[in-house]
Parts: C-alpha cells; structure tokens; sequence
C-alpha cells in the first residue's frame, strides 16, 4: 500500500496526537444532532490528516490539531486554490475545518470562504451541462438489468428500483418491500438509507413499475432481513458487492462507459420532467420557445421531491437549467420537436 503523505512527513506522535484529538469528534453532525455518515468521518480523518501533513511539508510544524491557528487557515486555502482544488472541494474543506475548530473550542479561526480567496474561485456549480443517463450516454438500462438477472437477481432487482424509481444505492440496497406500499398502492414509502433521514414517497404509474415492485417484494421475503441486500452482508458488505458487481461483470464504470450507478437516477429524473412537461429536459437540448417559467418550476419541484430533496433548483444537476432564460419571452414561432423513448419491462418468470 502506497504511503501518504502524513505517513512520510508527520512524525509518529504527531500521527497519534491527530487520531486522539478527532476520534471523539469526527463522528458528530456539523449541527449537533445525531451522528454523520461513514463517508463523512472517513473524509474528515483524511482531510485532516493531509492537512496537517501539507502544513509540515511547507514548514508550518504544528504539532497539535489545537495548535491550528488562522494563519494556517489562510495558508491551506491559499495552496489548495494553487492546486485547482475545486470550488466545491474548496467550500467542503473549509466547513470541515471549521466544524474541527469550533469543536475544540477555537470559535474565531475560520472566516467566510470569501474572505480567503476571489468569487471566481469559489464559485460552485451543480448545474448538469451533459446529461450523465445511461440512455444520454447509449447505454439502455433494460439490456443492462437483463444481463445483472443471469449474474446475480438481487444485483438486478437492486439496479431496476434505481431505474424505476430513481432510489440511490443505498436507498435501494436497504430496500424493504413489504413496509413501502402506501395509499393504497399508488405509492411506496422511501424510509431506509435516505439522505439525512428524510422520508420520502415516489408514485407508482406504470405497469413497468408495479412488476418491478412485485419483483422487489418477492426478492426481499426470501431473506432474514426482508431488504433487497444480500442475506450474507451488512450493509457496508452489501454495498461493496454492488459496486464490485456492478463495475467488473457489468462493466459500468466512468471510464469504460462514461456512466455510474448513479446515472439511473439522472434517467428517472428526466423522464419524470418529460412526463410532466412533455418536453425534453434542458440538458437534452431544452425546449427555450415552447415552454414558461411556471411550466418548468412546478416539474421541477415535483422531480424533485421525488428524488428526496426539497428545492427546485437540485433538479439543475440532473436535468440542467435554463438560467435566466425563461425571463425572457418564449418566442412563438420555433418549432422544436421530441419523441419520447419508449420502455417496456416484463417480471421475471
């Protein structure tokens, strides 16, 4: 295993020191309530570590996290933004920091991000500019859940509720069928491996989508745990074989395909805003002349909140935005033309 670079530039106490001091802190939310995720202590040990390491590398030898000074501060930022550290990177770090800060009782050490570098380089961006589905990206999702089906059916069943539904990863690893069905069928109940917690309901409105639930439903009483995951596996184990599945026997990967497990999100976001508008999303092209402010915002708040979140701007990201575009008046005489893609799915035998 290649070293870091703390394990090449921190002497061993410095290490240990680190690991004492974060231990108790790195597991709390940045607003006291309740624990972070796994992927947020493991980011937080990592930045730390590196900067403490860098610190040491240009001559700053702090020797202790409560040593941290805001000097240090001001020197990190600066060589991150040397680097071409992106903005958004940028702005996760500082939070980082200050939350380590402010936990040690240092209050006053972190200042805005703007006051350490110029609007241009912390200007963040969440707006999709190409379309990161699988269909976009000539893959079809169908043809990819066949073939997980032949490899392993919970691997399958796993990728359609991503499909279908637009469920993250995880949300579709800890899937339990038989508590999900709400309003009398109508809708399934989103409540395990959300983000922050936050519940959830997705509508059920196409044949497609009632057999891929029934396909869930008889997966999942086969198991202990009655989720989708594997019987053998915790969740971490779970999520491990969902990727190592995913990307050496399906081969969907970013490099190889130019797509993630996670472009079937963007499918099922898009196809939502289609429905809805009857109209192609703004990162397919748009529909600038054809469609109005309102008609967009509403689908977008209504993708939305299908997908977990609560503002109508998150849906940029998936979908792209027209901008200030829309303020402009729609130009009546462009024709613009869109054929839907067709689905079709049959439950397994």
């Amino acid at each position: 295993m290649a070293l870091s670079l703390a394990d090449t530039v921190l002497p061993k106490s410095v290490r240990d020191g680190i690991e004492r001091t974060i231990e108790p802190l790195i597991y709390l939310r940045s607003n006291g309530d309740g624990k972070c995720s796994r992927k947020t202590r493991d980011d937080r040990r990592q930045l730390y570590f590196l900067m403490m390491a860098q610190l040491w590398d240009k001559g700053f030898k702090v020797r202790k996290l409560e040593s941290l000074a805001g000097k240090h501060v001001q020197f990190l930022m600066t060589l991150w933004h040397s680097q071409k550290v992106a903005a958004r990177t940028l702005h996760t770090r500082l939070s980082m920091i200050k939350h380590l800060c402010e936990s040690l009782g240092k209050l006053n050490v972190v200042r805005p991000i703007h006051e350490y570098l110029p609007e241009d380089a912390i200007r963040r961006s969440n707006v999709a500019k190409d379309s990161k589905s699988w269909e976009s990206n000539d893959v079809d999702p169908l043809e990819i859940i066949d073939l997980a089906r032949t490899i392993d059916e919970r691997l399958a069943v796993i990728l359609a509720m991503q499909h279908f539904f637009g469920l993250r990863v995880k949300e579709s690893i800890e899937f339990r069928p038989a508590q999900a069905l709400v309003e009398d069928g109508k809708t399934i109940e989103v409540f395990l491996g959300t983000k922050g917690g936050r519940v959830r309901r997705v509508p059920i409105e196409t044949d497609d989508q009632r057999d891929v639930f029934e396909w869930a439903r008889k997966v999942a009483a086969t198991g202990n745990t009655k989720r989708l995951r594997w019987t053998d596996c915790t969740w971490k184990q779970a999520q491990n074989r969902f990727y190592n599945l995913v990307r050496k026997r399906l081969g969907i990967t970013g490099k190889l395909k130019g797509i993630t497990a996670h472009g079937l999100r963007h499918g099922y976001a898009q196809r939502r805003y289609r429905q809805q508008t009857g109209l192609p999303t703004p990162v397919e092209g748009g529909a600038l002349g054809r469609i109005d402010r309102e008609t967009h915002m509403t689908a977008s708040l209504g993708v939305s909140r299908e997908l977990g979140h609560g503002r109508h701007d998150v849906v940029g990201s998936y979908c792209g935005s027209y901008g200030h575009a829309l303020r402009v008046p729609p130009v009546t005489h462009m024709t613009i033309s869109f054929k839907p893609m067709s689905m079709s799915f049959s439950l397994p035998a």
